[in-house]
């Protein structure tokens, strides 16, 4: 998995360089290549945790952090995958001024639902912070049409493949939402739909 997350990178570098010097009329072929290679260099990067988490072998590293300058990074680097194709802002009224969380951990689990996000938003994508209660909530929200109703009423607690995927990316959010306690609270995932899909990852 290593050896294949490396060529990958190598392969997403080349095509950043081929991106900057310029190919007329390809512009739109780069960009869904650049986005292919980095969800899959995404899923190996998640699998690769998953078997470490479920092996005890990675303990969270929590550590106080800003959520406005979380999401603000999280951004930037999505709209680096998008060529301009959607508005992506920043819901930040609501946010605390920090939070204790993993960052990289919750930075796989909000991209692997930006991944999803960009895939069916038709123009605009929000990221947002807020408390609710003793929890951070973190949240993608688009305006495309929406999860299935098989995905709203599912736990997460196993991979279960459907027709929009594998169903590996949800697992692997539930899984970093419950390694991070606090007074005996777990976090969790939420799936809803409002005007379109709406992801959130509850954080203690």
């Amino acid at each position: 998995m290593h050896e294949v997350k490396n060529l990958l990178g190598q392969l997403t570098l080349s095509l950043d360089s081929i991106a900057e010097v310029g190919c007329p009329g390809a512009t739109e072929q780069l960009t869904g290549a650049r986005f292919a290679c980095r969800r899959i260099v995404d899923r190996l990067c998640e699998t690769l945790t998953l078997y470490k988490l479920e092996g005890g072998h990675l303990a969270p590293n929590i550590d106080a952090h800003s959520p406005v300058d979380f999401l603000e990074d999280l951004m930037l680097e999505a709209r680096t995958l998008t060529a301009g194709r959607f508005t992506i802002d920043v819901q930040e009224d609501k946010a605390p001024p920090f939070w204790f969380f993993d960052r990289e951990l919750a930075q796989s689990a909000l991209m692997n639902a930006l991944h999803n996000a960009l895939g069916f938003a038709r123009t605009r994508i929000t990221l947002s912070a807020a408390q609710d209660g003793d929890y951070l909530v973190l949240r993608v929200s688009d305006d495309g049409p929406g999860f299935p109703q098989s995905l709203l009423n599912d736990n997460f607690d196993a991979p279960r493949a459907s027709q929009q995927g594998t169903g590996l990316g949800l697992y692997f959010a539930n899984s970093v939402a419950k390694v991070h306690e606090n007074k005996r609270r777990n976090g969790q995932v939420a799936l809803a739909n409002n005007g379109g899909a709406v992801f959130s990852l509850y954080l203690p």
